[in-house]
């Protein structure tokens, strides 16, 4: 059984992030002598990951000190078909991660980690945490996820944590903390991508990254139609990010804005004799997400 639900317009985020950086002490030292392309005679540069050990921006420790499995997915990682996808790429590269898909339309699915579910249907026992930029995603009322608010192209990166108390309740197969792009963790300029396929579908999707002193501005926006191939599934998206930051020496403040419009028909479960006879047919009618 699907929900039907009308006149859905998220305005879903508006948060503020106040990022402090402690100072360290460090120690007087002889400098020691510089070899050409910048690195000390004798000596590596080690490339060091650091994860959040909490939702909240600005806590971060080097990944290999941190007692637990993780995995950190970037930019370039999402964009495996050549456009990003957080999902798509979370089920291709990661162990324990699948996806399934009951409610019928590829925009809503269910992805399962260590064997607990993230999901958009009412009713579905939730596992998985999701924080975007430190603010939890997870709806309050049942704790559902609905991924076609998160517009792929303005994601930065995504770490993959194991089960933490820090991450807050529905957190026993582990969280998916997203960090969202903005000035000052992206190249300035812009891009734009315009791309089709069979069953009407249709996706135009771009971005724009600005620095000015110590002030930065990133926009990055998407549309998707899809008629889809079986009998009453289509998709339609609209998706605005924003992000307006300062950055001083130890601080930062960012302030942004994730507007949707999504209206989903999905087919649902149907009859293994049903579909025999007709694999386009539905068996019940509307299951619509707006």
């Amino acid at each position: 059984m699907f929900e039907k639900t009308t006149g859905r317009r998220a305005l879903y985020l508006a948060s503020v992030t106040l990022c402090f950086l402690p100072a360290r002490a460090v120690l007087a030292q002889t400098a020691p002598e510089v070899a050409r392309g910048g690195v000390s005679a004798g000596m590596q540069a080690e490339d060091i990951t650091v994860i959040g050990t909490s939702p909240l921006p600005g806590s971060g420790i080097d990944r290999d000190r941190l007692p637990a499995a993780t995995a950190i997915l970037t930019a370039h990682d999402l964009q495996g078909t050549g456009t990003a996808d957080m999902l798509h790429a979370l089920d291709s590269r990661l162990a324990g991660v699948s996806l399934n898909a009951p409610a019928g339309n590829p925009y809503q699915p269910t992805i399962v980690m260590n064997g607990f579910q993230a999901s958009p249907l009412q009713g579905t026992s939730q596992g998985v945490a999701v924080y975007l930029d430190g603010v939890r995603f997870n709806q309050a009322f049942g704790d559902t996820v609905n991924w076609d608010l998160i517009p792929d192209l303005a994601i930065e990166r995504v770490a993959v944590e194991g089960p933490n108390p820090v991450f807050g309740l529905n957190a026993l197969g582990g969280a998916l903390n997203v960090r969202m792009k903005n000035a000052f963790n992206t190249a300035a300029g812009g891009e734009a991508d315009l791309s089709g396929g069979s069953f009407g579908r249709i996706v135009a999707q771009g971005d724009y990254a600005a620095r000015r002193g110590d002030w930065g501005f990133y926009v990055a926006g998407r549309e998707v139609h899809e008629e889809g191939w079986r009998d009453l599934q289509s998709t339609d998206i609209q998706s605005l990010y924003a992000d307006l930051g300062w950055k001083g020496q130890a601080t930062d403040v960012h302030g942004s804005l994730d507007l949707a419009n999504s209206v989903l028909n999905g087919p649902g479960t149907s009859p293994v004799e049903l579909l025999r006879a007709d694999p386009r047919a539905q068996f019940t009618a509307p299951n619509q997400m707006a």
